[in-house]
């Protein structure tokens, strides 16, 4: 075999097994193994690999209506002047209403995403937010996110506090969002639950749909252009028709298994903006033609109207990037269920 091709071999292997970790960050090597159709030591090796290079962390997709967190808003901030990128780090460490912050370059500045169990809560602090910034002279329009489309908000382990659960099931959820690809035994020793009573919650938080997914979050993805745009519309009496095309566009994007999917988070809004997209491309050239230029060309009739920024780095919270079959997990909103009146 040439080397070329025990490259393109690894390479899919790799593939596979970030699509398996996606699925259940819970595998077993022997599992993995099996999907990728190579020995548990060849397994091993690209696993112990792939968490190097890309930086995985194993963590839970949570439901977070479930959890009772009803409040779920997106903050796009355009700041005068950027801060030093620690003192963000520092104002956001403690803030247990942000769940992801990033930090970004081009029609703003920041990406927030937070949340709450109690509207009147999130008010206040969404109220005092620009005070906190005010040196910086910051424009902050506000979103209320309505579902995900496709990809996931990673949760952090801080905000499990707000949750409508025991507490015994909070500190569950907090260690998974941790590492959930540790073992009961791990986990039990830690919390000081009966291995026993912590299998059986765990299990009762995946039946009653809180947990619904171990899953990853990749630190550091393969291609370095992280875009992420905004876009609003002028409804028309097609734009169902269009919306269809959008996914279609979406779902066929990935039509080879790729490393991590290119679209990692589709969202519909309402509020500043109406929908959010997250990608990740080769450069700036490769985000506006496969991105904002194929999405302005389908609802150009809604004049869509797009700002655009690239993500530099997590300043609270993680990446939502990973590899699952879009085609499968894509959710699609449907139009004729809503009634005009």
């Amino acid at each position: 075999m040439l080397i070329q091709d025990c490259f393109v071999e690894y390479s899919f292997k790799e593939k596979i097994i970030l699509r398996k970790l996606s699925e259940d960050a819970t595998a077993s090597i022997e599992e993995l193994a099996s999907a990728a159709k190579c020995s548990r030591t060849t397994a091993y090796k690209i696993l112990s690999a792939l968490e190097e290079k890309y930086r995985i962390k194993y963590t839970v997709e949570l439901d977070e209506d479930k959890l009772g967190i009803t409040e779920k808003h997106l903050l796009i901030i355009k700041l005068r002047e950027k801060p030093n990128e620690e003192f963000l780090r520092g104002l956001f460490a403690s803030d247990n209403y942000i769940s992801d912050a990033y930090l970004c370059e081009g029609d703003f500045d920041l990406i927030i995403y937070a949340t709450s169990n109690e509207p009147m809560h999130y008010i206040m602090w969404e109220s005092r937010l620009p005070a906190r910034l005010a040196e910086f002279e910051p424009k902050v329009y506000p979103s209320d996110v309505i579902f995900t489309q496709f990809g996931y908000f990673p949760l952090n382990p801080e905000q499990i506090s707000m949750a409508k659960l025991n507490e015994k099931d909070k500190l569950i959820l907090a260690e998974l969002l941790r590492n959930s690809r540790q073992s009961i035994t791990s986990i039990a020793k830690k919390l000081n639950i009966g291995r026993t009573t912590l299998a059986y919650r765990i299990y009762m938080l995946k039946k009653r749909g809180i947990i619904k997914r171990f899953t990853i979050s990749v630190g550091k993805p393969h291609k370095p252009y992280i875009l992420v745009f905004l876009a609003n519309y002028t409804f028309t009496i097609d734009t169902p028709v269009r919306s269809t095309r959008m996914m279609n566009y979406y779902k066929s994007y990935d039509e080879q298994l790729p490393l991590l999917n290119t679209f990692q988070l589709l969202v519909p809004m309402s509020g500043s903006y109406r929908f959010l997209a997250v990608g990740l491309f080769d450069d700036e050239e490769d985000a506006m033609k496969h991105a904002i230029k194929a999405h302005q060309q389908i609802f150009e009739k809604e004049n869509a109207s797009i700002r655009k920024a690239r993500i530099m780095s997590v300043l609270k919270g993680s990446y939502p990037f990973r590899n699952l079959d879009i085609n499968a997990e894509y959710r699609r909103y449907h139009w004729n269920e809503v009634e005009t009146k």
